[in-house]
């Protein structure tokens, strides 16, 4: 991955819009970032969306955490999909009890969305606000987790009010395995059927000039736990000056 997406993964995002990458970290890793998770004694989640997401005060309970930012398999393929100039625009994690149900469909390539978009010019893609997922537990076929509708990035049509179930593709997704996907997907969680609690952290990257959320500057002591190259990733956005990641 240290030269970028391959052409393989480069057709199948462009054809699909999202991509998993298996196996990223080890079962060692994950283990202690779920610790980690457990170690805060959250609040239970409950069903409602609020209830199921904490903040991205995650990335001060411990250094494994920050260096998911820019880890060696994810950064290049960033750059790829963003350019070098990308920037972390926000991040939160998910808790999910069994059973529990999720944000229904949204996104899309139509109707346009400035923040949220898809384009491929000249040999190269370009994107919008893109997520990246880093999964704490497995997600195995017909658990639940994320769903989408794929290529639904390129359609030229807004999403009808009611569509076939069988037009949702569920993306199994292994503990230490990160699912890549372009907002413009229109996507969705399906309902959690696993018999123990979905947990994840989501990290949400944008071009440089693109700020979906409203820029914050990191904490103090956050920042003094960034290295020089995740410092470059909380930029303010802006086209000049912004440094390269």
């Amino acid at each position: 991955m240290a030269d970028g997406l391959t052409a393989q993964q480069r057709y199948f995002f462009d054809v699909n819009g999202y991509l998993v990458l298996d196996g990223v970290l080890p079962r060692r890793d994950v283990e202690h970032l779920d610790a980690m998770v457990e170690a805060q004694r959250l609040m239970p989640p409950g069903p409602s969306i609020e209830s199921q997401r904490f903040g991205d005060e995650f990335l001060r309970w411990d250094a494994g955490f920050r260096d998911l930012l820019d880890h060696r398999a994810v950064l290049p393929a960033l750059r790829d999909l963003l350019g070098a100039f990308l920037r972390l625009d926000h991040a939160y994690g998910i808790r999910m009890a069994p059973r529990s149900s999720g944000l229904g469909l949204h996104g899309g390539g139509t109707p346009f969305d400035p923040s949220q978009y898809y384009l491929h010019r000249g040999g190269r893609m370009y994107n919008g606000l893109t997520t990246v997922t880093w999964s704490l537990v497995d997600s195995g076929p017909g658990e639940g987790g994320f769903g989408c509708i794929p290529g639904s990035h390129k359609a030229e049509e807004p999403l009808p009010p009611e569509i076939p179930g069988e037009w949702v593709r569920e993306v199994p997704l292994a503990a230490g395995s990160v699912l890549i996907f372009t907002e413009a997907l229109t996507h969705c969680t399906v309902p959690w059927t696993a018999p123990y609690e979905r947990r994840a952290v989501l990290f949400k990257y944008a071009p440089g000039p693109l700020a979906w959320s409203q820029w914050k500057e990191p904490p103090r002591a956050l920042w003094r736990s960034l290295s020089g190259q995740q410092r470059r990733l909380f930029q303010p956005p802006a086209v000049s000056p912004h440094e390269p990641v």
